[in-house]
């Protein structure tokens, strides 16, 4: 074949029939059989006689001085390019690839009741269909959320039936709208859920909101005006509607705190469901929790080690498991914590029956108010002075993240029947486990941080450390199915809850810290007499081989 640089020459010179083929994509020449056997035939019909192989050699080469036209520029080549890839295509409207959906007679009707509960400008539509797997009576439908959100129904339903599955699938479906000063996408959210609890606990989130949403749309002024504008018709199916969620209300309620704790505080802090279960807490007459800060949430006797902790971003990071800086902030704008002594007037009324336990030096008061959080009031003992009242004020502040510590409390969930510690154990693993998280800290933090210099760990030791925090949750947790097998099964490797003794070995890890000397890792070890004389022979034959 020639050489780029010659089919140049030969083009400046020849002069070809087809003056079209200066204006032929370059693409097209490639769909040319003719020009990709001249191509692949390396030449060989550069002097035949067929006018198709002339006129494809006619393009390439007219294509070259095209290109290569004197004082064209480069915006008149960037012009011409975008018009040859422009060449053949045509403009795609994106909505003609969305799927043509009918209205459907009984969403139009209720109209008037959905656009009260549907936050986005166009209303899900609606078909019915075929559908396998829908979750009960009172969710006959499947969503596919979104912009072009659509409620498809099951097939056969009643009237009454499709009205209100319509209802609720709207509600469910405004949880997916957008909204401007939301955290982070709710997707986001329902992913984490989906991730950390699986499909049937992401379910539960999904269909609360929907009652959620319901509930507090029919306990509101708004409630009766939208379905006296509805058809005669279909108001009784409404009213029927309204007097489940209204006259049901703690049913409702208790199917939101059914879900998982760590799962509700993924979304309750976050829109849609912040100001959603703040209304509804209102309506149902339960308190709403006080936001304390963390100077206003401690006893004056606690605020001089306090203000140490919150003075030091790493020591506050340690006590608080909190990385990144919006929940560190977060936290202190809303501890969800109060730390007091017996007697103190900023004490709770609802916390003064508190015992303290022996072994932790304080008690403890719990509420779950539904946003996820444990609402706690630490109270220490009287009796406990200097010393011993810090260490057991440190160790308050690492059981109030080990109570709800996910990571833990999922590993350790191997060691029961259902894969996950019932909540009636998340106390003892947060008894349990936050001493010796304060022993190790102690252990390896001692002569970092000065408000931890005049306290001692319990044990130094790492094994014995893990040990009885083992046998601690072993012993609180024995009636309740933890894994305890037979002394006398020898297929057994593993011992008595396996599970919790990973789980609480990782979680040790974060407050331990190693120190190493990386001058003494970059020293390369003494080599012995062997092979400094292998190195030596190996210099002096530097062709030989050693065997």
């Amino acid at each position: 074949m020639r050489s780029l640089d010659g089919m140049r020459s030969l083009a400046a010179t020849r002069r070809f029939d087809s003056p079209a083929a200066d204006f032929l994509p370059f693409h097209a020449l490639y769909s040319t059989s003719s020009a990709f056997a001249f191509w692949r035939g390396g030449g060989r019909h550069w002097n035949g006689t067929s006018m198709t192989r002339h006129a494809v050699l006619a393009a390439v080469l007219g294509l070259t001085v095209t290109s290569l036209a004197c004082g064209e520029s480069r915006e008149d080549q960037l012009r011409r390019q975008i018009q040859y890839e422009k060449a053949g295509k045509k403009e795609v409207d994106p909505l003609a690839e969305v799927e043509k959906i009918p209205p459907h007679p009984t969403r139009d009707a209720l109209a008037p009741l959905l656009t009260k509960i549907f936050s986005g400008e166009n209303l899900p539509n609606v078909v019915e269909t075929e559908i396998v797997g829908v979750a009960g009576e009172r969710f006959p439908y499947e969503l596919t959320a979104g912009v072009l959100a659509v409620v498809r129904l099951k097939s056969g339903l009643s009237e009454a039936q499709k009205v209100k599955a319509i209802v609720r699938g709207t509600a469910e479906a405004d949880a997916w709208v957008h909204r401007d000063n939301a955290r982070k996408n709710y997707a986001d959210h329902i992913h984490k859920v989906m991730r950390s609890f699986g499909d049937e606990e992401k379910d539960k989130v999904l269909r609360s909101y929907a009652d959620l949403k319901l509930l507090n749309f029919f306990n509101s002024a708004d409630a009766d005006a939208a379905i006296s504008a509805l058809p005669s018709g279909m108001q009784g199916a409404v009213s029927a509607l309204k007097q489940e969620y209204v006259g049901e209300k703690d049913a409702v309620w208790e199917r939101w705190m059914d879900v998982k704790m760590y799962a509700r505080r993924e979304v309750a802090g976050d829109r849609p469901f912040k100001e959603l279960l703040k209304a509804i807490r209102v309506d149902l007459g339960h308190e709403e929790p006080k936001p304390y800060t963390w100077d206003e949430a401690h006893d004056p006797i606690f605020a001089k080690w306090a203000k140490e902790i919150n003075s030091d971003e790493k020591l506050f990071e340690l006590m608080t498991n909190l990385r990144e800086l919006q929940p560190q902030e977060e936290f202190r704008n809303d501890t969800h914590a109060l730390w007091v002594m017996e007697g103190s007037p900023k004490m709770p009324a609802k916390a003064k029956g508190v015992k303290t336990d022996k072994m932790l030096g304080f008690g403890v008061h719990r509420e779950d108010l539904g946003g996820g959080y444990q609402e706690m009031v630490f109270v220490f003992s009287k009796k406990l002075k200097g010393a011993k009242l810090k260490r057991a004020y440190l160790q308050s502040h690492i059981y109030r993240h080990i109570f709800s510590d996910f990571q833990l409390l999922a590993t350790a969930g191997s060691d029961f029947p259902d894969k996950i510690v019932p909540d009636k154990y998340d106390p003892e693993y947060a008894r349990c486990a936050s001493g010796a998280a304060l022993d190790t800290m102690l252990t390896h933090y001692k002569g970092k941080y000065p408000l931890i210099a005049d306290l001692s760990p319990k044990t130094r030791d790492a094994g014995k450390i893990l040990t009885v925090a083992h046998e601690c949750i072993i012993e609180a947790c024995r009636g309740g199915g933890i894994k305890i097998p037979d002394p006398k099964d020898e297929t057994d490797v593993e011992g008595p809850a396996p599970g919790s003794r990973l789980a609480v070995f990782q979680m040790l890890a974060r407050f331990e810290t190693v120190d190493y000397n990386a001058a003494a890792l970059r020293k390369e070890p003494k080599k012995s007499a062997a092979e400094m004389d292998a190195e030596a022979f190996l210099k002096a034959n530097p062709n030989q081989h050693v065997q």
